[in-house]
Protein backbone atom coordinates (compact mmCIF):
# COMPACT_ATOMS: atom_id res chain seq x y z
CA UNK A 1 0.00 0.00 0.00
CA UNK A 2 0.97 3.60 -0.64
CA UNK A 3 2.45 5.66 1.88
CA UNK A 4 0.91 9.10 0.76
CA UNK A 5 -1.13 10.57 -1.38
CA UNK A 6 0.32 9.73 -5.13
CA UNK A 7 2.67 12.74 -6.71
CA UNK A 8 1.12 14.80 -9.59
CA UNK A 9 2.59 13.69 -12.93
CA UNK A 10 4.84 16.03 -14.88
CA UNK A 11 3.62 18.89 -16.88
CA UNK A 12 3.01 18.58 -20.15
CA UNK A 13 5.34 20.75 -22.57
CA UNK A 14 2.17 22.22 -24.42
CA UNK A 15 0.45 23.55 -20.96
CA UNK A 16 -1.23 22.32 -17.73
CA UNK A 17 -4.38 20.26 -18.63
CA UNK A 18 -7.54 21.50 -17.10
CA UNK A 19 -7.37 21.13 -13.37
CA UNK A 20 -10.07 18.33 -12.34
CA UNK A 21 -13.83 19.29 -10.71
CA UNK A 22 -14.67 19.00 -7.37
CA UNK A 23 -16.21 15.87 -7.58
CA UNK A 24 -13.48 14.28 -9.60
CA UNK A 25 -11.52 15.61 -6.42
CA UNK A 26 -13.60 14.55 -4.29
CA UNK A 27 -13.77 10.89 -5.32
CA UNK A 28 -10.15 10.55 -5.79
CA UNK A 29 -9.64 11.54 -1.92
CA UNK A 30 -12.61 9.72 -1.34
CA UNK A 31 -10.94 6.45 -2.40
CA UNK A 32 -7.53 7.44 -0.89
CA UNK A 33 -9.59 7.65 2.49
CA UNK A 34 -11.58 4.23 2.04
CA UNK A 35 -7.68 2.48 1.32
CA UNK A 36 -6.10 3.90 4.33
CA UNK A 37 -4.13 6.64 2.78
CA UNK A 38 -5.72 8.83 5.62
CA UNK A 39 -6.15 6.60 8.43
CA UNK A 40 -9.64 7.15 10.61
CA UNK A 41 -8.58 9.92 13.62
CA UNK A 42 -5.61 11.04 11.65
CA UNK A 43 -5.57 14.27 10.22
CA UNK A 44 -6.50 15.28 6.44
CA UNK A 45 -4.19 17.34 4.13
CA UNK A 46 -5.20 21.05 4.09
CA UNK A 47 -6.54 23.32 1.44
CA UNK A 48 -3.06 24.66 0.63
CA UNK A 49 -1.95 21.24 0.22
CA UNK A 50 -4.60 19.71 -1.86
CA UNK A 51 -4.51 22.96 -4.01
CA UNK A 52 -1.10 22.77 -4.63
CA UNK A 53 -1.63 18.52 -5.58
CA UNK A 54 -4.40 19.10 -7.54
CA UNK A 55 -3.42 22.35 -9.26
CA UNK A 56 -7.09 23.84 -9.07
CA UNK A 57 -8.24 27.08 -7.43
CA UNK A 58 -9.40 27.67 -3.42
CA UNK A 59 -13.16 27.44 -4.28
CA UNK A 60 -12.71 23.72 -5.59
CA UNK A 61 -11.04 22.61 -2.95
CA UNK A 62 -13.04 23.77 -0.84
CA UNK A 63 -16.33 22.56 -2.36
CA UNK A 64 -14.55 18.85 -2.65
CA UNK A 65 -13.92 19.15 1.02
CA UNK A 66 -17.92 20.19 1.76
CA UNK A 67 -18.67 16.88 -0.52
CA UNK A 68 -16.44 14.67 1.61
CA UNK A 69 -17.89 16.53 5.17
CA UNK A 70 -21.71 15.48 3.41
CA UNK A 71 -20.62 12.34 3.34
CA UNK A 72 -19.43 11.84 6.57
CA UNK A 73 -15.73 11.12 5.82
CA UNK A 74 -14.20 13.99 7.10
CA UNK A 75 -14.90 16.75 10.01
CA UNK A 76 -13.04 20.30 10.62
CA UNK A 77 -11.89 20.54 14.19
CA UNK A 78 -11.23 24.01 15.66
CA UNK A 79 -7.48 25.32 15.55
CA UNK A 80 -6.14 21.67 13.69
CA UNK A 81 -7.96 21.31 10.70
CA UNK A 82 -9.38 18.70 9.27
CA UNK A 83 -9.41 15.06 10.00
CA UNK A 84 -10.43 11.81 9.12
CA UNK A 85 -13.95 10.74 10.42
CA UNK A 86 -14.88 7.39 8.70
CA UNK A 87 -13.71 4.96 5.84
CA UNK A 88 -17.01 4.80 4.53
CA UNK A 89 -19.76 7.38 3.83
CA UNK A 90 -22.71 7.13 5.85
CA UNK A 91 -25.76 6.93 4.12
CA UNK A 92 -27.56 10.47 6.02
CA UNK A 93 -26.07 14.36 5.85
CA UNK A 94 -24.31 14.65 9.23
CA UNK A 95 -24.93 18.06 9.81
CA UNK A 96 -22.05 19.53 11.82
CA UNK A 97 -23.37 23.30 13.33
CA UNK A 98 -21.16 24.82 15.56
CA UNK A 99 -21.56 28.40 13.99
CA UNK A 100 -23.47 30.38 11.63
CA UNK A 101 -21.03 28.71 9.46
CA UNK A 102 -22.76 24.98 8.92
CA UNK A 103 -25.95 26.99 7.84
CA UNK A 104 -24.47 27.77 4.85
CA UNK A 105 -22.47 24.66 4.13
CA UNK A 106 -25.70 22.73 4.60
CA UNK A 107 -27.10 25.17 1.62
CA UNK A 108 -24.34 25.46 -0.44
CA UNK A 109 -24.34 21.36 -0.48
CA UNK A 110 -27.49 20.26 -1.28
CA UNK A 111 -29.98 21.69 -4.16
CA UNK A 112 -33.33 22.60 -4.22
CA UNK A 113 -36.33 21.36 -6.61
CA UNK A 114 -38.74 23.81 -6.35
CA UNK A 115 -42.32 22.29 -6.82
CA UNK A 116 -44.69 25.16 -5.45
CA UNK A 117 -44.02 28.81 -4.50
CA UNK A 118 -46.91 31.44 -3.85
CA UNK A 119 -48.28 33.51 -1.00
CA UNK A 120 -50.10 32.18 2.06
CA UNK A 121 -51.90 33.67 4.94
CA UNK A 122 -51.10 32.06 8.12
CA UNK A 123 -54.35 31.41 10.60
CA UNK A 124 -54.80 31.96 14.33
CA UNK A 125 -54.55 27.98 14.72
CA UNK A 126 -51.50 27.82 13.08
CA UNK A 127 -49.27 29.80 15.24
CA UNK A 128 -46.36 28.29 16.93
CA UNK A 129 -43.21 29.84 18.36
CA UNK A 130 -42.39 29.75 14.61
CA UNK A 131 -45.27 31.53 12.77
CA UNK A 132 -45.97 34.18 15.52
CA UNK A 133 -48.48 36.59 13.56
CA UNK A 134 -51.62 35.28 12.65
CA UNK A 135 -53.11 36.63 9.76
CA UNK A 136 -49.39 37.63 8.69
CA UNK A 137 -48.98 37.05 4.98
CA UNK A 138 -45.68 34.61 3.90
CA UNK A 139 -44.29 33.61 0.51
CA UNK A 140 -44.08 30.04 0.85
CA UNK A 141 -41.40 28.21 -1.52
CA UNK A 142 -41.60 24.47 -1.39
CA UNK A 143 -39.78 21.61 -2.69
CA UNK A 144 -37.51 18.45 -2.91
CA UNK A 145 -33.77 19.10 -1.17
CA UNK A 146 -31.32 16.41 -2.49
CA UNK A 147 -27.50 16.36 -2.16
CA UNK A 148 -25.21 17.53 -4.67
CA UNK A 149 -22.73 14.74 -4.48
CA UNK A 150 -24.71 12.38 -6.19
CA UNK A 151 -28.46 14.18 -6.13
CA UNK A 152 -30.01 11.22 -3.82
CA UNK A 153 -33.34 12.66 -2.30
CA UNK A 154 -32.76 14.13 1.43
CA UNK A 155 -35.54 16.34 3.06
CA UNK A 156 -38.73 17.99 2.00
CA UNK A 157 -38.42 21.72 2.84
CA UNK A 158 -40.85 24.42 2.80
CA UNK A 159 -39.03 27.88 3.02
CA UNK A 160 -41.82 30.91 4.51
CA UNK A 161 -40.27 34.81 3.78
CA UNK A 162 -42.34 37.57 5.20
CA UNK A 163 -44.39 39.32 2.38
CA UNK A 164 -43.19 42.41 2.98
CA UNK A 165 -39.45 41.33 2.21
CA UNK A 166 -40.16 39.84 -0.78
CA UNK A 167 -40.32 42.76 -3.65
CA UNK A 168 -39.91 40.52 -6.67
CA UNK A 169 -41.08 36.71 -6.07
CA UNK A 170 -39.72 35.30 -9.30
CA UNK A 171 -36.16 36.51 -8.59
CA UNK A 172 -36.44 35.13 -5.28
CA UNK A 173 -37.16 31.27 -6.51
CA UNK A 174 -34.78 31.79 -9.39
CA UNK A 175 -31.66 32.92 -8.48
CA UNK A 176 -29.08 29.97 -7.08
CA UNK A 177 -28.28 30.30 -2.90
CA UNK A 178 -30.00 29.90 -0.24
CA UNK A 179 -32.80 31.89 0.30
CA UNK A 180 -32.19 33.52 3.98
CA UNK A 181 -29.05 35.23 2.09
CA UNK A 182 -31.03 36.55 -0.53
CA UNK A 183 -33.38 38.06 1.41
CA UNK A 184 -30.93 39.88 3.92
CA UNK A 185 -29.37 40.76 0.42
CA UNK A 186 -32.13 42.47 -1.17
CA UNK A 187 -33.52 44.09 2.03
CA UNK A 188 -30.30 45.02 3.43
CA UNK A 189 -30.03 43.17 6.47
CA UNK A 190 -28.04 41.68 8.97
CA UNK A 191 -28.79 38.25 10.74
CA UNK A 192 -28.94 38.60 14.22
CA UNK A 193 -29.28 34.48 15.30
CA UNK A 194 -31.02 31.42 14.25
CA UNK A 195 -33.83 29.94 16.32
CA UNK A 196 -33.71 25.81 15.86
CA UNK A 197 -36.08 23.07 17.16
CA UNK A 198 -35.63 19.17 15.73
CA UNK A 199 -38.60 16.92 16.76
CA UNK A 200 -39.40 13.53 16.01
CA UNK A 201 -42.43 12.41 14.15
CA UNK A 202 -43.62 10.23 11.49
CA UNK A 203 -44.48 10.27 7.54
CA UNK A 204 -47.50 10.44 6.06
CA UNK A 205 -48.15 8.24 2.69
CA UNK A 206 -47.84 10.78 0.13
CA UNK A 207 -44.78 12.23 1.80
CA UNK A 208 -43.64 8.48 2.49
CA UNK A 209 -43.84 7.67 -1.16
CA UNK A 210 -41.87 10.93 -2.45
CA UNK A 211 -38.73 10.87 0.00
CA UNK A 212 -38.51 6.62 -0.87
CA UNK A 213 -39.48 5.12 2.34
CA UNK A 214 -42.60 3.14 3.99
CA UNK A 215 -45.70 4.90 5.35
CA UNK A 216 -45.58 6.17 8.89
CA UNK A 217 -42.02 5.48 8.55
CA UNK A 218 -40.01 7.76 11.57
CA UNK A 219 -39.12 11.38 10.60
CA UNK A 220 -36.81 14.27 11.94
CA UNK A 221 -38.58 17.58 11.79
CA UNK A 222 -36.28 20.45 11.73
CA UNK A 223 -37.27 23.83 11.98
CA UNK A 224 -35.52 26.96 12.21
CA UNK A 225 -36.46 30.75 12.53
CA UNK A 226 -34.63 33.41 10.95
CA UNK A 227 -34.55 36.69 13.09
CA UNK A 228 -32.47 40.01 11.26
CA UNK A 229 -30.68 42.27 13.57
CA UNK A 230 -33.88 44.48 13.72
CA UNK A 231 -35.86 41.76 15.93
CA UNK A 232 -37.97 40.77 12.96
CA UNK A 233 -38.58 37.31 11.82
CA UNK A 234 -38.13 37.49 8.33
CA UNK A 235 -37.77 33.42 7.48
CA UNK A 236 -39.17 30.50 8.39
CA UNK A 237 -38.08 27.21 7.30
CA UNK A 238 -38.93 23.10 7.56
CA UNK A 239 -36.99 20.54 6.82
CA UNK A 240 -38.81 16.90 6.97
CA UNK A 241 -35.90 13.88 7.19
CA UNK A 242 -36.54 10.55 7.19
CA UNK A 243 -34.69 9.28 10.48
CA UNK A 244 -31.96 7.49 9.14
CA UNK A 245 -31.30 10.55 6.91
CA UNK A 246 -30.15 13.24 8.81
CA UNK A 247 -28.29 13.81 12.50
CA UNK A 248 -26.20 16.79 14.08
CA UNK A 249 -22.98 17.69 15.54
CA UNK A 250 -22.66 19.71 17.79
CA UNK A 251 -19.63 21.48 20.14
CA UNK A 252 -20.52 22.18 23.51
CA UNK A 253 -17.63 24.01 25.62
CA UNK A 254 -17.62 25.45 28.65
CA UNK A 255 -18.07 29.11 29.34
CA UNK A 256 -15.01 30.62 30.88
Amino acid sequence: MQDGPPTRAKEDPAGPAPGPSRLNVSAILATEIARGIYPVGGRFPTEFDLQARFAVGRHSIREALKILTEQGLIGRKRKTGSVVLSAEPVSHYAHSLRDMRGLLDFADSTTLDVRHHGFVMVSTAQTTQFLPDPGRRWFRVAGLRSTKSDDAALCWAEIFVADKYVPNREELVATEGPIYERVMAINSLKLGYVDQEIRATTLEPGMAMLLGVEPKSAALLVKRRYVAHTGDTYEISYNLYPADRYSVRSVIRQRA
